[in-house]
């Protein structure tokens, strides 16, 4: 059973280290959120009382990312905060390279967060849908099969990580949860994700 992070403490492993590091798209650097929370990272850190280093990128794609842990390697933490694929999967639709790349990134990613911190919770945010992806070109080639693809590729490379936790956003509801662009969530939307991370890392995981 692994451990809850003590929210009680607003830091990582090291002292002046960050509780959570988030990493990924533009959801997790906060676009649409309008009501100053700073998005659903800012406000998860927020509630469980955590030192936030957001690393996440607007406009990323999942090799984007990887590049960047490896340019600049992850800050130890308690917890690691993983969101991305969503600009892959609406750039590159079906596409078979894309999606191994994808996997590649993934697994790059979670191995540079693992070894600035073995013991820290990595948590692994599923993309939910929106309602239209036709907009936006070239990134309007996506679709909920293609989601759906990229969220099973996400389940396979984190089944094969230790201690790495996958999570769906329960209760997502494209219609009131999208911002007017049709893309990024609004504040409703950030506060469901919010919600999702707080209860994912306040409770204890049972190893299987």
């Amino acid at each position: 059973m692994q451990a809850r992070i003590d929210t009680g403490r607003d830091t990582g492993p090291g002292a002046d280290g960050p509780g959570l590091v988030g990493y990924g798209h533009s959801w997790v650097y906060g676009s649409g959120a309008a009501d100053g929370s700073g998005g659903f990272a800012a406000r998860a850190a927020r509630d469980l009382g955590l030192r936030l280093d957001n690393r996440a990128e607007s406009g990323t794609l999942s090799t984007d990312t990887a590049t960047l842990v490896a340019a600049e390697p992850p800050a130890p933490a308690a917890a690691y905060l993983i969101m991305t694929g969503f600009n892959d999967a609406r750039r590159y639709g079906d596409d078979p390279a894309a999606a191994a790349a994808y996997a590649d990134a993934l697994a790059t990613v979670l191995d540079a967060c693992r070894a600035a911190a073995p013991a820290a919770r990595m948590i692994m945010i599923e993309q939910p849908y929106i309602e239209d992806y036709s907009g936006h070109a070239p990134f309007d080639r996506g679709s909920d099969a293609v989601v759906d693809r990229y969220n099973r590729i996400l389940r396979e490379v984190a089944g094969r990580q230790p201690e790495t936790e996958v999570v769906p956003v329960a209760g997502w509801r494209p219609r009131t949860m999208i911002a007017a662009d049709g893309v990024h969530p609004n504040d409703h939307g950030h506060r469901r994700l919010a919600e999702t991370v707080v209860d994912t890392v306040s409770t204890e995981r049972v190893r299987s």
